[in-house]
């Protein structure tokens, strides 16, 4: 009987411990990831997106869709790092950004707040696109990010520079 209970032990010791030491690895943080992936942006001009400016105060441009459907509060929000800003022939802002998202915001509970400190932000290093490498990104904590200022989500009702 304790040999059978042996066999079983170093089996579970030789399969199962590596293949969750392997995804751990292969998540690259070491966090545990909640059980929701990242909707992929939606292309330009899409009809869910409800908002779009540039903030000068970081230099970052924001999108704001509405995922669920048209009549639900904005759910899902994307910060860029933009290289040049200029104004074109019409008097227009025209940012100029990198070709994928640096933040990505989720509302999870509905309440229309982006609330970083709930877990609902999450940071992209690479800048590569939503393909499960990022990261969940709290501001509070020193050191966990980009150098500069932190890009806060807007407060309901604000609304920034439109492009």
């Amino acid at each position: 009987m304790q040999r059978v209970l042996g066999t079983i032990g170093v089996t579970v010791f030789l399969w199962i411990v590596p293949a969750i030491l392997d995804s751990a690895e292969r998540r690259g943080d070491g966090q545990q990831r909640p059980g929701y992936a990242l909707p992929a942006e939606p292309e330009e001009f899409d009809r869910r997106e409800v908002d779009a400016y540039y903030d000068w105060r970081n230099n970052m441009f924001f999108r704001v869709f509405k995922m669920a459907s048209q009549e639900s509060k904005p759910d899902f929000m994307t910060a860029r790092r933009t290289y040049k800003v200029s104004t074109n022939q019409y008097g227009y802002e025209v940012a100029i950004t990198f070709a994928h998202p640096l933040f990505y915001w989720v509302d999870f509970d509905g309440n229309g707040e982006f609330e970083p400190g709930k877990g609902e932000m999450w940071i992209d290093v690479e800048e590569d696109g939503a393909n499960g490498n990022e990261r969940l990104y709290d501001p509070m904590v020193p050191g966990e990010g980009p150098r500069g200022p932190v890009p806060m989500p807007p407060s309901p009702g604000r609304s920034g520079r439109h492009l």
